[in-house]
C-alpha cells in the first residue's frame, strides 16, 4: 500500500478493488478523488475560500464527502 497523502481526509475502501483516497487541498478548496491502482482523479469543489475560518471549511468538507464516496464507489463497480 502507498505512503498516506499528508492531505488524506479519507481512505474509501471498496469490498472489491483497490482503496481509493479522498484529499483536500486547501488553496483550491477541493477534494481529489484518486484511485490508488489506475490514477483516476477526479475533483469536487467545495466552495471553500483560503479566508474561510477553519470550522467553516471543515463543514464545507464533510458537505461534500457524500459526494466524493459516490465517485469512489462508482468507478470501483466500474473496474469489475
Amino acid at each position: 500500500m502507498s505512503s498516506t497523502p499528508e492531505d488524506l481526509v479519507s481512505r474509501f475502501q471498496p469490498t472489491a478493488g483497490p482503496a481509493i483516497d479522498i484529499t483536500y487541498a486547501s488553496h483550491s478548496g477541493s477534494l481529489t478523488v484518486t484511485c490508488a491502482a489506475c490514477r483516476w482523479s477526479d475533483h469536487i469543489d467545495t466552495g471553500a475560500l483560503t479566508t474561510d475560518p477553519p470550522e467553516k471549511e471543515e463543514a464545507l468538507i464533510e458537505r461534500h464527502l457524500p459526494d466524493a464516496y459516490n465517485y469512489a464507489q462508482t468507478h470501483a463497480a466500474s473496474q469489475h
